[in-house]
């Protein structure tokens, strides 16, 4: 009876996935359909009860989603970012390798605090005016990116889902964090930059049409009203801004007061809500809610194969390639974690993996256990377009971009696909991996 369950329950959850990834059902829809069937199945079969559901849940993780995706959108909105990403190129004055390190800096940063999602929104079309002008294979610049924004999420607690569901569970704070992964993921960005810096071969330095990139941007930005301008809504801006600036201070000192970095986002967002002027019509989308409602059906489902039994399989596997050592094991989660990841997306891959995780952590001291999870989900989701959710979005943006252009100015270089994608994102992840190894070997207890 237990094996049956155990197949039923983990085709079901396959079956769901391969639903969402072929987008036949909104995913948020899909998810919550899934966590009935779930229940209902456990319900039924008498192993999973809705107090185990609950159980199963973790609001924190959600209410930073809510809070960041909040302090995001109103920042969005206020033109700040198109404003910065203009003075950027004029900085690099047309110089080819400056443009690509800028470019990859700056999705890296954006990403430490902000949704990868909202980065590459914004990054992208400034990059493919700039590959245009400058006679550059966009495709290649365009997956660095998405690479350096999966690297500035694993950085800190807020950048992506997946560290948010590990700072839940493991009661981590923004500093453990910046002292935890940002220093790999440093080491990792630098290599990057070292993997694509031939990318930008060719003239070393070529004149930009500035006028023709301000007007580009200002079309994209949110208060573009005709006026050929990149203007900023400064109420919007000093509203989003002081809550991204108070928010930060209370992460750090949320460890010294016991304050848990969950509560500080959900009064941010809330305080966005208040202050924050989001139309009615974007509230759903401004507080990431096709995400939040995919989320909670993970996490609904996860815990039912947890209580079906499936998720002993995933600690069988780890302790038996671990072998009784720390180390081994340590390093047996995050290859682990990076082989799933590809396949299933970084947030339900941490959400799926958490559980086996949480309970070895108990018997390795430190958090060591934790950065090998996140270092493995990174490298995963840097492995393959589906691997992060803003890589196929990425891909349809730029095919429809190439759509629109005018046919004397066609983009340059080929689009991002997924198979196209697999010639860097494949070896780069191969190349976090035993990077990524190393210094949890250094760090294992």
């Amino acid at each position: 009876m237990e094996n049956f369950r155990i197949v039923m329950m983990l085709s079901l959850f396959v079956a769901i996935f391969i639903l969402v990834q072929t987008d036949r059902v909104e995913r948020g829809i899909a998810m919550l359909g899934g966590a009935v069937l779930f229940l209902l199945l456990g319900w039924l079969f008498d192993f999973y009860i809705l107090q185990e559901a609950y159980e199963a849940i973790y609001f924190d993780s959600l209410a930073l989603l809510f809070g960041m995706s909040l302090i995001s959108n109103v920042l969005y909105r206020s033109g700040i970012f198109h404003q910065l990403a203009f003075k950027a190129v004029g900085y690099s004055q047309g110089n080819r390798l400056l443009i690509l390190t800028l470019l990859i800096l700056s999705t890296y940063s954006a990403s430490l605090c902000f949704n990868n999602l909202s980065v590459m929104v914004i990054v992208l079309p400034l990059t493919l005016v700039l590959c245009q002008s400058l006679d550059m294979p966009a495709a290649p610049l365009v997956a660095a990116e998405l690479i350096a924004s999966n690297l500035g999420g694993a950085s800190t607690l807020v950048g992506d889902f997946p560290n948010m569901i590990i700072g839940s569970v493991a009661r981590l704070h923004f500093d453990d964090f910046i002292a935890g992964m940002m220093v790999p993921c440093l080491g990792l960005l630098a290599l990057l930059l070292l993997k694509f810096q031939k990318h930008a071969e060719g003239p070393a330095s070529v004149r930009l049409d500035m006028d023709a990139i301000h007007t580009s941007l200002a079309q994209l930005s949110p208060n573009h009203a005709g006026s050929g301008r990149i203007d900023v809504d400064r109420q919007l801006f000093k509203v989003g801004g002081w809550a991204f600036v108070l928010s930060l201070i209370g992460f750090f000192l949320a460890k010294p007061l016991g304050i848990l970095p969950a509560m500080i986002s959900l009064l941010a967002g809330v305080g966005m809500l208040l202050w924050g002027r989001i139309p009615r019509r974007d509230l759903f989308d401004a507080m990431s809610g096709g995400d939040l409602l995919f989320f909670l059906g993970l996490f609904v489902m996860v815990g039912g194969l947890q209580a079906a039994g499936v998720l002993e399989l995933f600690r069988v596997v780890i302790e038996t390639l671990g072998g009784g050592q720390s180390t081994t094991t340590l390093v047996a989660v995050m290859w682990l974690a990076g082989v799933v990841t590809p396949l299933f997306n970084a947030g339900p891959s941490t959400a799926l993996l958490i559980p086996v995780v949480k309970s070895m952590s108990g018997e390795m001291p430190g958090d060591a256990i934790w950065w090998a999870l996140s270092l493995g989900v990174l490298a995963g989701s840097s492995a393959t377009l589906s691997g992060a959710t803003a890589g196929p979005v990425v891909a349809s943006t730029m095919a429809r971009y190439a759509r629109e252009m005018p046919e004397d100015h066609p983009l340059t270089g080929k689009l991002l696909d997924f198979y196209g994608y697999l010639q860097w994102g494949i070896p780069i992840a191969l190349l976090f991996l035993m990077c990524s190894t190393l210094y949890i070997t250094a760090i294992a207890p």
